[in-house]
C-alpha cells in the first residue's frame, strides 16, 4: 500500500495516537477520510471538465498516458511490435526465395 511496509505504518500509527491523542484519534481519521474524499471529487470534476473542454476526439484519454515514461514506453512498444513483424515477414520471405532458388543435384 503506497510503498509504505508495516513497520513504518505502524510507527505512523504510535505518532498519531502520541500527537493527537486517543480521545481525539477517531474523529481525526473521519475528518481525514472526508478530506480524501473531497479531494478525489474535485480531481474527478477537474478531469470532467478537462476532457470536456478538449472535445469529443479527447474522449478517450488518460492521464496516465500523457507521463513522459508512459508515453514513451507505449511508443517503443509499438516499435517494437513493428520491428518483430517486419523480421518475421523478412524471414518468411527468404525462407521462400530460399526455397525456390534449391539447385537440382543432378544438374551438378
Amino acid at each position: 500500500m503506497f510503498g509504505i511496509g508495516f513497520e513504518k505504518l505502524l510507527v505512523l500509527a504510535i505518532l498519531a495516537v502520541v500527537l493527537i491523542g486517543p480521545d481525539k484519534l477517531p474523529q481525526f481519521a473521519v475528518d481525514a477520510a472526508k478530506f480524501l474524499q473531497k479531494i478525489r471529487g474535485f480531481s474527478r470534476e477537474a478531469m470532467t471538465e478537462f476532457k470536456s473542454q478538449l472535445g469529443p476526439e479527447y474522449a478517450n484519454l488518460d492521464i496516465q498516458d500523457l507521463n513522459p515514461k508512459t508515453f514513451i514506453a507505449n511508443h517503443l512498444d509499438g516499435i517494437a511490435k513493428d520491428t518483430e513483424n517486419i523480421a518475421k515477414s523478412t524471414a518468411s520471405d527468404l525462407a521462400k526465395i530460399k526455397e525456390q532458388t534449391k539447385i537440382d543435384p543432378d544438374l551438378l
